[in-house]
């Protein structure tokens, strides 16, 4: 439970408040508050009925009452007011990542499965395949098919992980006693988590990534638990919707968080820093929203990345005042919202802006290349990024048309 005191709940509402509000700021102009300032232009936006929310689906969705309560459901655990530009900006991600399945198919998910179980056979050596195929021959309790015979007929993501699930459970239950090659087993199997094998490690309606739905339930999270629950069209939506909406970022257009979405939370606000940085060093980046180096399961490692030399270079010769423990305490706070009051950040503003005589972007697409065995051919985070960000247009265009007052009568009169 949220502590009601500072940085609490209310502070946390308010905090939600600003997300929604910025999403309407992106939509239309906002006259920046401040002392003797007036109050922005644009009016609060309309809080949007189940029924509303029901006419901006696409036409072919099913269960429209359903999809819509979810959303609303998710809104209000983020405690995000469903104004148009929210809801919205969720309905898009679920098209474009699952067009509102709950547990979608993924093509050719066997063949995916059973070559990275098989690369991983060819690490253990000449027994290591012999291991996999005497660990694939068995049957879960209560089954009538192999392990093996399961596998050729999985279509989704649950399939997959209840299959992998039940193939742990016969290891530790019958492998040691059974098997020779015991030892290979447990190589094969050393670590008992399913995201060592199972090529798949993103689920559900908006595709969220599983570790990251287990780490926001907390240390005492049951990851079957959250991992059955993310196959649920509830569940999916809600952690899709925290993933998507659940932070502060000062974005121009809800296209840069449709960014971030698919490249890690403000990726799109340090690409931009990221060229800025290129630019007044003239150190050739990458911008990929990442100025340090991250292992596979999102923690930084130590080395320096190619950003934070650059981010040194740039303090030595544009702001000596900053002292190299400065700005690698700085990097530190790159996925939070606090990155943007360092020291780090503002020089770098700062000195763009008298270098250049050009006001710095907040933000700026990520240049990143997807990895995915799910996917077709080379893609990259702008793709996906315009691409929702088009669905997202297509919504807010049925709201219009939904909210257009009727055209007056015409005034016909007949011959004198």
């Amino acid at each position: 439970m949220d502590d009601p005191g500072p940085g609490g709940t209310g502070t946390r509402r308010r905090g939600r408040a600003r997300v929604a509000w910025a999403l309407v700021c992106a939509l239309a102009a906002c006259t920046p508050r401040g002392v003797g300032t007036p109050e922005p232009t644009v009016p609060p936006p309309p809080r949007l009925s189940v029924q509303q929310v029901t006419q901006l689906l696409p036409p072919h969705v099913k269960e429209r009452e359903g999809w819509a309560r979810d959303v609303l459901a998710a809104l209000e655990a983020e405690d995000v007011p469903p104004s148009p530009s929210a809801v919205c900006s969720v309905l898009a991600v679920i098209e474009q990542e699952s067009g509102f399945q709950s547990d979608p198919a993924v093509p050719n998910l066997p063949r995916m499965v059973r070559t990275r179980l098989e690369e991983h056979a060819d690490t253990l050596g000449p027994l290591g395949h012999k291991a996999l195929a005497s660990v694939l021959a068995g049957k879960a309790a209560g089954q009538k098919r192999t392990f093996d015979e399961r596998l050729r007929t999985v279509r989704t993501e649950r399939d997959l992980d209840r299959l992998f699930r039940d193939m742990l459970a016969y290891y530790e239950a019958e492998y040691p006693t059974t098997f020779a090659t015991m030892n290979l087993a447990s190589a094969l199997f050393s670590s008992r988590r399913l995201e060592d094998l199972n090529p798949v490690t993103t689920a559900g309606s908006m595709q969220v990534s599983v570790r990251y739905a287990v780490e926001k339930e907390g240390e005492d999270a049951d990851p079957v638990k959250v991992r059955e629950s993310l196959y649920t069209r509830a569940g999916g939506v809600r952690f899709g919707t925290a993933r998507l909406l659940g932070y502060e970022a000062a974005y121009p257009q809800p296209l840069f968080r449709f960014a971030d979405y698919n490249a890690g939370v403000y990726a799109s606000r340090n690409a931009a820093l990221q060229a800025q940085v290129g630019q007044l060093t003239r150190v050739s980046l990458v911008l990929d929203g990442d100025l340090q180096l991250y292992d596979k399961n999102g923690d930084p490692r130590s080395e320096d990345s190619k950003s934070l030399a650059a981010l040194l270079a740039f303090r030595r010769d544009h702001a000596p005042e900053l002292s190299e423990r400065q700005v690698r305490r700085d990097v530190k706070k790159e996925k939070e919202e606090d990155f943007e009051s360092t020291e780090t950040f503002r020089a770098v503003k700062r000195v763009y802006a008298n270098q250049t005589g050009e006001s710095p972007a907040y933000a700026q697409l990520p240049q990143v290349t997807l990895q995915s065995p799910k996917l077709k051919g080379e893609l990259t985070t702008a793709w996906f990024a315009r691409s929702v960000d088009a669905r997202f247009q297509k919504c807010q265009g049925r709201y219009r048309a939904l909210t257009k007052p009727p055209a007056p009568p015409r005034n016909v009169t007949g011959p004198k």
